[in-house]
């Protein structure tokens, strides 16, 4: 999480920014038990999939902050994403 922090701290993203990729990060861990980056790509699509049809469903804004705070850690940890 370090190297995540500082990457988004060094492309001059605002603290907010880091607060809600972090937060959207921390539940699809809390959700898996385990840490994003050993996630196989179809249990992030699920659990993407799965978000967007929650009977509560998520704003499109909460949505983007879980894709765009994935992307951002798969690309700091050098794993492909897409």
């Amino acid at each position: 999480m370090q190297r995540f922090e500082r990457n988004i701290s060094i492309l001059d993203r605002s603290k907010r920014t880091f607060d809600n990729y972090s937060r959207h990060v921390a539940a699809l861990a809390l959700h898996f038990g385990k840490v994003p980056t050993e996630l196989d790509p179809e249990e992030i699509k699920d659990y993407l999939f799965e978000l967007q049809n929650r009977s509560k469903t998520p704003s499109q804004s909460y949505f983007k902050h879980t894709v765009y705070g994935l992307r951002f850690l798969l690309k700091t940890e050098g794993l492909p994403y897409s």
